[in-house]
C-alpha cells in the first residue's frame, strides 16, 4: 500500500519511525495521535486490571481464568444472521456476567480478549489488532466505574441488590457500545478525513446496542440466579449458551443450504425459460441494428439488445414508453406527421395499410446527448394474434452526421479564430433581412470593424504575432455581444457583428461603444504591449435594406468614415456616404478613360543648382483637367489611381512622356545632356515584377541614359515595403537608374537605414524649408539633414523654396540643389524649352517666376475639388 501524501513524519529516523512506516503509514498526524491515545488508554486499563488481580488471593483467580476462557471460546464462534452483515456475539453475555460477578478488572481483560480474537479473525493489520482491544478495554474501564456508581445510586434509591445490579448492567451496556464504537469510528473518520455525525454513528451501531442490551439482561438474570442457587448455575448457563449457539449455527446453515438449493432451481428454471424465449425470438433479438415493436398508439412492446445499446438504456426503461418520447423534441412532430402521411397510423391509435417510410432524425440517448439515427418504420403482424403493430429499425449514423457537422463547421467558420466566416455571416444576414422585410419589428444592425494597427503589428512582430492578435480580438468581440448576436471574421483584419432583436438604435450604438472599449485595452504579444484598436461602422435595418450585400456595403462605408475621422471611433451610416462613393466611382471611371485616351498631361518643375545657379533637372508632375469638373488635384487622382489599381498604368505613362520629352530637349540642345528627370513612383510600383523591364524598355526606346532618370519614392512608402523595395531598387541601380527619397524627415525610421539604402539623393520636405522663417528649430533640422546627407555622400535637394529669404538661408548653409515656386512653378513642355534656352546659355540669379495661367487656375481649383472627389 502506498503511503498517503500527508503521513506523520517523525522528527528522527529511529525505531518509532520504522514502526510507524510499517504499521501506520496511512495514518495522517491527527489519526496517529488519536491511535496512540487509544492504545495508551487501553494499555493503562489493562495494566490497572492486571495490577488489581495480582494483589488478590491466587485461589480466587481461577474463576477469572475460567471466565476469560469462556469469553475466548465464545468469541471464536459468532452467529452470522443469514443474508445480512450482522452477527450475534454471545461472548457479551459472559463479559457482563463477569463484570457483575467478578468485578471490573476481570471484565476489562474479558473485553480485551474478545476484541483481540474478533480483530484477529477480521483484520491482518497490527494497528487494528491494537486499537480495537484497546478501545474496548478503555471503554469497559469507564463502564465498570459507571456500574459501581450506579449500584450505589440505585441502592440508595431503595432498590434491592438484585434489581439494582440488573438495572445497572442494562444501563452501562449502551455506554460500552457507544464508547467503543464511537472511538473506533472517530479514528476511521479522522484517518480518511471524513466527518462523523451522530446519525451516522447511530445507524451503524443500533443493531449492536440491541444485542448488547440483550446480553446485559441475560447476564443480569444469570447473576441473580447464581446468587440464589450458587456458582454451579454459571456452568449450566455457559453450557446452555454454547448449546444454543451450536444448534443455531447448525440450523441456520441447513436453512441457508436449502435456500441456496431452491434459488438454484429457480435460477435454472428461469434460465431455461429465457433460453426458450431466446430461441423463439433469435431473429429479432440478435439483429445487428436496433429494433423495437410498438402499438400503433405508440407504447413500446418489445426491444432488442441492439436497440438498448443504441439508446444507452436498459430494456426495463424502454418497455411501455411511448416511442415518440424516445425522439428528440425537435424531431418528434416531424416523425408523427410522416407516420400519418404514410398511412401507417389512423386516428393516432390504429394501424393503417400504409407504406413503410424512412427518415433521419435524432433520439434522446441515455447519457443525455443527441443520437442521430436512420429510422425505417413498417407494419408488423403479430404472430400471436394480438393484432397489427409497428416495427422500427434504427441504425446509428452519428459518426456520419458528426463528420458532416464538422465539414459544415469548417465551411462556415474561420479556422484561425473559430468565429463565423463570411459565408455563414451572409446566410444569417440574408435571413435577418428577409425577416425584417416581412415584419418591421424584427430590427437588426450590422457593425463592420477594421483593426487600426494590425499592419504595424504584422510587419514589425511577424505573422504569428498577427495571428495571436486576431485571436485575442475575436475573444474580446465574442465576450462583448449578446448570446444571440453573431460575430464573424470576414477576412484579414476585418470583422462584422450582426445584432438581431434590437429594440432601438441606441442599444446598437451602446454595444458598438462597448466593443471599442474592449478593443482599447492593451494586450501583450511576445513581450510587447499592443492596443488592438478598431474603427467601427454601423448601419440599421430602418433604412429598408433588401439584400445582405447592401447592408455590408453601407456598414463598410461607415467604417471608412470612422477611419477618415481619426480612427478608434464609431460612425453611423447615412446616405451622403453612398453619394460620395458614387461620386468617387464616377471619378474613377473618368480617370480610367483619361489614362487610356491620353487626356492627362505632364508638367515639369525645374530643379536648380543653387551655387552657381543653373538648371539641374526636372520633376515630372501629372496633371488632369476634367472636361466637366475642371482641374483635379494630383493628391486626389493619384490616390484614386492607387486605390483602383490604375497607378501602374499611370506611372508607365508618366515615365514614357517625361523620358520622351527629356530626349527631345537633349536632341534640341546639347547643353541639356546632363539634366536629370525625376519621376515619382508608388509602393505598388516597387512591388511590380515588371518595373525593371518597363524602365529598361523606355530608356532604350527614347535613347536616354539611365543616370538621367531619378525615381522618387516617399520615405514612409519606402519603409512600409522595404524588403520588396530593396530588391527592385538593387536591380535598377545595377542598370544605372538613380533613386531619391521624397519628403525626407516626415517618416519614422529611415534614418536607421539611410547609410545602407541604395539612394542617391534626399529631398528636404517643404514643411521644414517653409518653416525656417518662423523658427530656428526648423533651420537646425534642415542643417542636420544637409550634414547627414553630405556625410553619407548623398545629394541634398531642398523643396518648397518660395521666398528670397529661404533661398539665402539655404545658400548660406551650402544646400546644393533647390526646387520651389521662387525658382519656377511647374511648366508645360513648350515653356520649358524657352527656359532652357535662356538658362543654359546665360545663367542668371532667380527671380519670382512667371505664373502660367493654366497652371495657376489648376492650383487654385485643386484644393476645392479634392474634398468633393474623395
Amino acid at each position: 500500500m502506498t503511503p498517503p501524501d500527508n503521513p506523520q513524519e517523525p522528527a528522527t529516523g529511529g525505531a518509532w519511525a520504522r514502526w510507524h512506516a510499517a504499521h501506520l503509514h496511512d495514518y495522517p498526524p491527527a489519526a496517529t495521535r488519536l491511535w496512540l491515545l487509544m492504545a495508551a488508554a487501553g494499555l493503562a486499563a489493562m495494566a490497572w486490571a492486571l495490577a488489581s488481580l495480582r494483589g488478590q488471593d491466587p485461589t480466587t483467580l481461577w474463576p477469572v481464568a475460567a471466565g476469560l476462557g469462556l469469553v475466548a471460546v465464545a468469541a471464536m464462534f459468532p452467529v452470522q444472521i443469514p443474508r445480512t452483515k450482522h452477527t450475534v456475539l454471545v461472548a457479551d453475555v459472559f463479559i457482563f456476567t463477569i463484570l457483575a460477578a467478578l468485578g471490573a478488572p476481570a471484565a476489562i481483560l474479558a473485553v480485551g480478549v474478545e476484541g483481540l480474537i474478533g480483530t484477529v479473525r477480521t483484520s491482518k493489520r497490527l494497528s487494528s489488532r491494537v486499537s480495537s482491544p484497546s478501545a474496548a478495554m478503555a471503554s469497559m474501564a469507564v463502564c465498570a466505574a459507571s456500574y459501581s456508581g450506579l449500584l450505589h445510586v440505585l441502592r440508595a434509591a431503595g432498590l434491592s441488590d438484585e434489581v439494582a445490579a440488573l438495572a445497572a448492567l442494562c444501563m452501562v451496556a449502551p455506554l460500552q457500545v457507544a464508547l467503543t464504537t464511537g472511538s473506533l469510528m472517530r479514528l476511521m473518520a479522522v484517518k480518511h478525513a471524513r466527518s462523523l455525525s451522530l446519525r451516522d454513528w447511530f445507524d451503524a451501531v443500533c443493531w449492536i446496542v440491541a444485542m448488547t442490551l440483550a446480553a446485559a439482561f441475560v447476564a443480569g438474570l444469570v447473576q441473580l440466579t447464581a446468587r440464589h442457587s450458587g456458582p454451579a448455575v454459571l456452568l449450566v448457563a455457559a453450557g446452555l449458551v454454547f448449546a444454543l449457539v451450536l444448534l443455531t449455527r447448525i440450523s441456520l446453515a441447513r436453512l441457508e443450504s436449502e435456500r441456496q438449493g431452491q434459488e438454484a432451481k429457480v435460477d435454472e428454471a428461469q434460465r431455461e425459460a429465457e433460453l426458450s424465449q431466446q430461441r423463439f425470438t433469435a431473429a429479432f433479438t440478435h439483429a445487428a441494428i436496433g429494433m423495437a415493436i410498438a402499438r400503433p398508439a405508440g407504447a413500446v412492446l418489445q426491444v432488442n439488445q441492439a436497440f438498448c445499446t443504441l439508446l444507452g438504456r436498459p430494456e426495463s426503461a424502454l418497455l411501455g414508453q411511448a416511442f415518440v418520447s424516445l425522439l428528440h423534441p425537435g424531431d418528434a412532430a416531424q416523425f408523427q406527421r410522416q407516420a400519418r402521411e404514410s398511412g401507417l397510423t389512423r386516428n393516432g391509435s390504429e394501424a393503417g395499410p400504409g407504406q413503410a417510410f424512412s427518415m433521419e432524425l435524432r433520439c434522446n440517448a441515455g447519457d443525455g446527448g443527441e443520437l442521430w439515427v436512420a429510422l425505417h418504420c413498417s407494419r408488423f403482424d403479430d404472430p400471436g394474434g394480438r393484432g397489427q403493430h409497428l416495427i422500427y429499425q434504427l441504425h446509428d449514423i452519428s459518426s456520419r452526421h458528426l463528420a458532416e457537422s464538422r465539414l459544415q463547421h469548417i465551411a462556415y467558420h474561420d479556422s484561425l479564430t473559430d468565429l463565423a466566416n463570411r459565408a455563414c455571416f451572409h446566410e444569417r444576414l440574408d435571413a435577418a433581412v428577409a425577416a425584417a422585410q416581412g415584419d418591421a419589428t424584427q430590427r437588426y444592425a450590422v457593425m463592420f470593424l477594421d483593426l487600426d494597427r494590425f499592419k504595424i503589428v504584422n510587419d514589425s512582430l511577424g505573422h504569428v504575432a498577427g495571428n495571436e492578435l486576431l485571436r485575442e480580438v475575436a475573444q474580446r468581440l465574442a465576450s462583448c455581444v449578446r448570446p444571440n448576436d453573431l460575430v464573424a471574421r470576414l477576412g484579414g483584419d476585418e470583422f462584422a457583428i450582426l445584432l438581431e432583436d434590437l429594440h432601438d438604435a441606441d442599444a446598437g450604438m451602446r454595444l458598438a461603444e462597448r466593443v471599442l472599449q474592449a478593443l482599447s485595452l492593451p494586450m501583450s504579444i511576445n513581450g510587447t504591449e499592443v492596443v488592438p484598436g478598431a474603427s467601427v461602422g454601423i448601419t440599421f435595418s430602418d433604412l429598408g435594406y433588401r439584400s445582405a450585400e447592401d447592408v455590408l456595403r453601407d456598414a463598410d462605408l461607415a467604417m471608412y468614415r470612422a477611419k477618415a475621422e481619426g480612427r478608434g471611433r464609431v460612425a453611423l451610416f447615412d446616405n451622403s456616404m453612398l453619394e460620395q462613393v458614387a461620386e468617387k466611382l464616377a471619378l474613377e471611371a473618368d480617370l480610367r478613360h483619361a489614362i487610356g485616351e491620353g487626356a492627362l498631361s505632364v508638367a515639369y518643375q525645374p530643379l536648380y543648382f543653387l551655387q552657381p545657379y543653373r538648371p539641374y533637372g526636372f520633376e515630372a508632375l501629372a496633371r488632369w483637367i476634367h472636361p466637366q469638373r475642371g482641374p483635379i488635384s494630383p493628391a486626389v487622382f493619384i490616390t484614386l489611381a492607387e486605390e483602383s489599381g490604375h497607378i501602374e498604368v499611370l506611372t508607365d505613362w508618366v515615365l514614357d512622356q517625361s523620358l520622351a520629352q527629356l530626349a527631345r530637349w537633349q536632341r534640341q540642345m546639347p547643353e541639356a545632356d546632363g539634366l536629370t528627370m525625376h519621376v515619382n513612383i508608388s509602393g505598388r510600383d516597387l512591388a511590380r515584377s515588371d518595373l525593371v523591364a518597363v524602365v529598361e524598355h523606355l530608356l532604350q526606346r527614347h535613347g536616354v541614359a539611365a543616370h538621367c532618370l531619378t525615381l522618387e519614392i516617399t520615405e514612409t512608402t519606402l519603409m512600409q515595403r522595404l524588403d520588396v523595395a530593396l530588391q527592385t531598387m538593387a536591380r535598377l541601380r545595377e542598370r544605372g537608374v538613380l533613386f531619391s527619397i521624397d519628403d525626407f524627415g516626415t517618416g519614422y525610421s529611415s534614418l536607421a537605414y539611410l547609410s545602407t539604402l541604395p539612394i542617391d539623393s534626399i529631398k528636404i520636405d517643404r514643411s521644414f524649408v517653409m518653416g525656417m522663417e518662423s523658427g530656428a528649430q526648423n533651420v537646425e533640422i534642415v542643417r542636420a539633414v544637409l550634414n547627414l546627407g553630405l556625410s553619407l555622400g548623398r545629394k541634398v535637394i531642398a523643396e518648397g523654396i518660395e521666398t528670397p529669404e529661404q533661398l539665402a538661408t539655404l545658400r548660406s548653409m551650402g544646400v546644393p540643389i533647390g526646387q520651389g515656386y521662387l525658382l519656377s512653378r511647374p511648366l508645360k513642355a513648350e515653356q520649358v524649352t524657352g527656359l532652357l534656352a535662356l538658362s543654359l546659355t546665360t545663367p542668371a540669379e532667380p527671380a519670382v517666376s512667371p505664373e502660367p495661367a493654366a497652371i495657376e487656375v489648376a492650383d487654385a481649383r485643386a484644393t476645392a475639388n479634392a474634398a468633393v472627389a474623395v
